[in-house]
């Protein structure tokens, strides 16, 4: 008999994850319900999903269980950062924390095919089931860590993505301040930052860096400092700062 699953967070991570177990077949998808409800429907799933802000989770995971006739085999949460244990405890359930590793400006469910996914539980049945999971649903893989290491890895993933969107967010000031429409910057911009990210992502990054930085072209850097500092100087903090993190790491030959 198949597996019933609920997801509880109409989140844009949530809808994707719903249409991508409706879409597998393997499971029986139980349904996904608001976390903002007051009250939630009988629960009688064998897993569920919780797919809400990180702020929330314990709340809600507290009225899913209130509302369900007997707890779930597993009880999951979405965010990377939290350990398995902020879920209520429960004799007979495992907890998991299971996290995408994947952005979602939007709901998409092939947002999910063929990436790897974070797991976190004490539980060996869990963590079976997250390979398990992750694979009916086209994922790539999981990723497991002990609950300690996940402050540091969901870091990672901030690098990783965020703090790539937000220098894009530069791009387009500077853009501005050129006198330049900034989607057309940025599509010009994009085969050196696609060619950029691929080097980076296929080799030792150190190895691959390019530009007045590898080069210690201490002449043109002062150069970009001065205008970044006089357009933004928080646009220079940002420079320096990556100025002051590539001084402790080696560089390539030109």
């Amino acid at each position: 008999m198949a597996e019933s699953i609920l997801i509880i967070g109409k989140s844009k991570t949530g809808s994707s994850l719903a249409e991508a177990i409706r879409a597998g077949g393997r499971y029986k998808f139980s349904g996904i319900i608001s976390a903002r409800s007051e009250r939630f429907p009988v629960i009688q799933s064998d897993v569920v999903i919780i797919a809400t802000k990180d702020d929330a989770i314990e709340l809600v995971a507290k009225k899913a269980l209130a509302s369900a006739l007997k707890p779930p085999h597993i009880l999951v949460h979405l965010a990377g950062s939290l350990p398995p244990t902020i879920l209520p405890e429960r004799s007979g359930m495992d907890r998991l924390t299971l996290h995408p590793i994947q952005s979602f400006a939007k709901a998409d469910p092939q947002l999910l095919r063929g990436i790897f996914w974070m797991a976190c539980s004490k539980s060996t049945v869990a963590q079976h089931w997250a390979r398990r999971f992750v694979a009916e649903i086209s994922g790539k893989s999981t990723i497991p860590l002990e609950p300690e290491d996940l402050p540091l890895y969901h870091a990672m993933t901030v690098f990783s993505a965020n703090f790539i969107t937000i220098l894009f967010s530069a791009v387009e000031e500077i853009s501005t301040a050129l006198g330049q429409n900034p989607k057309r910057i940025k599509t010009a911009l994009r085969p050196l930052s696609e060619k950029a990210l691929d080097n980076a992502l296929a080799n030792a990054s150190h190895s691959v860096l390019t530009g007045p930085i590898q080069r210690k072209d201490l002449k043109t850097i002062e150069k970009h400092r001065k205008a970044l500092k006089s357009l933004d100087p928080k646009l220079r903090e940002i420079y320096d700062a990556f100025l002051r993190y590539n001084l402790g790491h080696g560089t390539a030959k030109r």
